[in-house]
């Protein structure tokens, strides 16, 4: 199955429909022009095999069908929808998404699901709630409407997820004291923990890359990338963004990664369109920790985002411990610590509700959601819309 180029040519329309829809919005941090339209050029070893698709509607609403023949998902094909962005115009969005699922439909899948950018390995999913508040880098920001619209075009959750943010670090710590020390000394003979750095995670990049597979590959609407996609996902500049006073790497008595978790400072209000406006134009790729964590402004906030475990270490405590010890080294760095997208029914989500249940109030809660919707239901009848 080939894709021909203009299935995936990008319009200047594409990236206008996002500016117009987020205009005076200070919290949107804003795309990547080059960025996306480097990923949409057919050198991009995804389209090796897989197959994309534009959609976009004058300057009000855009829509890119995604699918990969090897993906099934629940023992059915799928395809993603990403790239959404939209004017809240239901007639609009009918026409993009029919032709988007008709299209899904031709390739063979019989199920879709989005918002996902091409893999689960770069954005996706909506917020659902606190829509008022700033984001940070690669956390799903979009308008209070989307979930809604989406609804009435017959698309239901999948998937639940949570960001929860505890906004006293010395608390925390006060809290997490006496467990941390015991699964520390537990785990002494047979782990060593250190801090990660972008160098150490950039000198075992080989090592990592069947790790991140392994660990990741069970993972809902989970897809393999290939050593080339991981270097340019999660290489130099995913490497130069993350805090390195903080950050967990741990490794077993081989000398092996047993897991790492991976924490960032939240660099939103540097990137978004009020930082953007009272700073200097700034991208989100060109963050590096060096240079912007001293432009933060308090309260500072670290975001736990990245938490990868050996499967053969998964009943090794290591998610708590690691948990921990991040809020540890966090202090008199950061006031604030969230744990970053977490699905609402992993298992580490456990960690979070039991430091609340022991009493913790410092939580801020926010809310993302997966969609998804069948297509072998019936159509979307169509007929008299008027799209004009």
């Amino acid at each position: 199955m080939t894709s021909s180029i203009d299935d995936v040519l990008l319009s200047d329309n594409f990236f206008q429909i996002a500016k117009k829809i987020y205009k005076g919005d200070p919290y949107w941090i804003s795309e990547n022009e080059d960025k996306v339209r480097q990923q949409f050029l057919l050198t991009n070893s995804y389209f090796d095999k897989n197959l994309a698709k534009v959609f976009v509607h004058d300057d009000d609403a855009r829509l890119v069908g995604f699918y990969n023949p090897e993906l099934e998902i629940e023992g059915e094909k799928a395809a993603y929808f990403g790239f959404w962005e939209t004017q809240n115009d239901l007639p609009i969005n009918q026409l993009l998404f029919q032709q988007v699922e008709d299209w899904a439909k031709a390739c063979g899948a019989t199920r879709i699901y989005g918002p996902i950018n091409f893999s689960t390995y770069q954005n996706n999913r909506l917020k659902t709630d606190c829509f008022d508040s700033p984001s940070f880098i690669d956390e799903p920001y979009n308008p209070a409407y989307y979930p809604d619209l989406l609804a009435q075009l017959g698309y239901e959750k999948k998937y639940g997820y949570l960001t929860g943010i505890n906004q006293n670090v010395s608390n925390l710590i006060k809290q997490i004291g006496i467990g941390f020390n015991m699964l520390k000394k537990q785990s002494e003979k047979k782990f060593t923990i250190e801090k990660l750095t972008g160098d150490v995670w950039l000198n075992n990049l080989d090592e990592l890359y069947p790790l991140v597979d392994a660990i990741f590959s069970k993972n809902f609407a989970y897809t393999a990338i290939s050593r080339e996609a991981f270097q340019a996902q999660c290489g130099e500049g995913f490497a130069k963004k993350l805090c390195p006073k903080t950050s967990v790497i741990i490794y077993d008595e081989d000398k092996k990664i047993a897991g790492f978790f991976i924490a960032y400072p939240d660099y939103g209000s540097l990137v978004n369109q009020q930082g953007v406006e009272n700073l200097t134009e700034l991208a989100s790729s060109d963050i590096n920790y060096t240079e912007h964590y001293p432009q933060l402004k308090q309260p500072r906030l670290l975001l736990a985002k990245t938490c990868g475990i050996a499967p053969k270490y998964r009943s090794a405590g290591l998610f708590p411990l690691m948990s921990m010890q991040l809020s540890v080294w966090a202090e008199g760095h950061y006031e604030q610590t969230a744990g970053a997208m977490v699905r609402e029914d992993n298992a580490s989500m456990s960690f979070y509700t039991s430091l609340i249940k022991a009493g913790n109030k410092d939580f801020v809660l926010r809310s993302y959601a997966l969609f998804t919707k069948s297509l072998t239901n019936d159509a979307i009848d169509l007929s008299g819309v008027d799209y004009d």
